[in-house]
């Protein structure tokens, strides 16, 4: 299936299997509303997967496959990429790691980079609020406060550190009513992810030096140390998804 979403603010075109809605996608929707018919209360998910995973469009498409059946409650993307320092307090700040001093601006999207207490506090309001919910806007680059008005019973959280497991972050996942981890090959991720910023205008050796400085930490990180979720899925090469 062909389909058009937006993600991240950016419209998209975007392919997934019939096959994999019929046995993946589709049951799962259908499971959130079966979560928040038994609970009665607002159904948080937690999608949680590594950079270069097509999680933001795979949560876009659960939304879209949500509106199409009137017996399923629609659900509602919140993007955990709101919740980034802004660039004016990374600039200025410093963490000790690796027996040195480094700017948290030059590892921006690292998880010491966002608002832990911010999000915490944003993920009980869920709970029994209307709450406003942070966007990161990709043309200025920086967070967004109050953006989006969350509206829905079912709401999909995705990002890469949701299920970190660190002090206090892996304490996050009792937040969520249910979470689902992606799976896949580093060496994918990195051919995507290199893709992704040449088609953006960088050269290869830079994309390749970006991706070895930055974005290979991230992702070791998000596979190697993550808390289990409720459900793992493992993304194929050809984008297909397996239930593990």
């Amino acid at each position: 299936m062909k389909v058009n979403l937006n993600v991240s603010g950016f419209d998209t075109e975007a392919v997934f299997f019939d096959e994999d809605i019929v046995k993946v996608h589709q049951p799962l929707v259908e499971k959130f509303t079966r979560l928040y018919q038994e609970n009665e209360q607002r159904i948080v998910i937690f999608l949680c997967a590594p950079p270069g995973s097509g999680k933001s469009t795979l949560a876009a498409f659960w939304q879209h496959l949500s509106n199409q059946n009137p017996s399923i409650e629609p659900l509602q993307v919140l993007p955990f990429d709101g919740f980034h320092l802004p660039n004016a307090i990374l600039e200025e700040s410093t963490i000790h790691k690796n027996g040195k001093d480094i700017n948290l601006k030059n590892i921006k999207g690292s998880y010491e980079t966002f608002n832990l207490i911010s999000l915490i506090d944003k993920l009980k309001q869920l709970k029994n609020k209307e709450p406003k919910w942070p966007y990161y806007d990709r043309n200025i680059h920086d967070p967004v406060d109050d953006a989006i008005q969350v509206n829905q019973n079912i709401v999909v959280v995705e990002g890469n550190w949701l299920l970190l497991d660190e002090p206090v972050w892996n304490e996050l996942h009792h937040l969520a009513d249910f979470s689902i981890f992606i799976d896949t090959e580093p060496k994918f991720l990195q051919e995507r992810l290199v893709n992704r910023k040449i088609r953006g205008g960088s050269s290869e050796a830079d994309a390749l030096a970006f991706y070895h400085n930055s974005d290979a930490i991230n992702v070791e990180k998000v596979l190697q140390h993550s808390v289990d979720a409720d459900l793992k899925l493992f993304m194929n090469r050809n984008g297909s998804f397996d239930i593990c």
